[in-house]
């Protein structure tokens, strides 16, 4: 947080936030603005910087619903304890889904403001922990399994040409896959409703994780790219590159 832009202030104003981190989640309660003390261990990611361009530039009252946890897999063969997999009876329990925890989310948020909110994108960054160093069958699996996630969320909110904005992994980090990061881009190429973030060049805080220069540029684009998807109306920024 210590980096973080010195112009972004929070609380966000007009920023109503729900995550698996804030208190009363599960009643599908949000926070009235979003605040420091709603991001997990004091860190920011893109996604923040992408709330305060929507919320100060264009103008915009979001509602923000997220589920969030690092180091997770799609596939259950993956690394992490908790999965994104469509394929609930390939997990040992229910408890080790993050699909259906983050169903379960947006539900009791969309239920708890009586079905007044019309979602209008989601953003996705994950890749990592399918690496075919840790699993073979994770790797050669993403392709079929990103996609069947996406479909899985525009399912659930009835929408299925939802926008969705995501990124790659920096060619820098550790963790780095070129199946992973091939099979993003081309779902990207053969969907004109993924917008894709080129992630290759950025730089990081440690092995893994994008620094505050990275974070801020990959919500800044994903800022512009709403613009270009026609979801909000608003100056786009100039954004330097990597």
């Amino acid at each position: 947080m210590a980096q973080l832009p010195q112009a972004i202030h929070l609380p966000l104003t007009n920023c109503h936030y729900c995550s698996n981190h804030t208190p009363n989640h599960k009643q599908g309660q949000f926070q009235p603005a979003l605040s420091a003390a709603d991001l997990s261990e004091g860190r920011f990611g893109f996604d923040l910087i992408t709330y305060y361009y929507l919320t100060q530039l264009a103008h915009q009252e979001i509602y923000v619903m997220k589920y969030a946890e690092g180091g997770t897999s799609i596939d259950p063969t993956g690394d992490g304890d908790h999965h994104w997999t469509t394929h609930f009876d390939q997990l040992p329990s229910l408890d080790d889904s993050l699909l259906a925890k983050f169903d379960q989310l947006v539900q009791q948020c969309l239920a708890q403001e009586g079905d007044q909110i019309e979602v209008q994108a989601m953003l996705w960054h994950q890749g990592e922990a399918d690496r075919d160093r840790y699993s073979k069958a994770a790797a050669d699996h993403y392709a079929a399994n990103l996609k069947q996630v996406f479909a899985h969320c525009r399912q659930l909110v009835a929408k299925p040409q939802l926008p969705i904005f995501c990124g790659t992994v920096s060619h820098n980090s550790e963790q780095f896959d070129p199946q992973v990061d091939l099979a993003i881009r081309q779902l990207a190429a053969a969907d004109n409703n993924v917008h894709l973030v080129d992630m290759q060049a950025g730089t990081l805080l440690d092995p893994y994780h994008f620094d505050a220069r990275s974070s801020v540029y990959f919500g800044q684009q994903v800022y512009n790219y709403f613009i270009d998807a026609g979801i909000v109306t608003g100056e786009k920024l100039t954004i330097p590159a990597l």
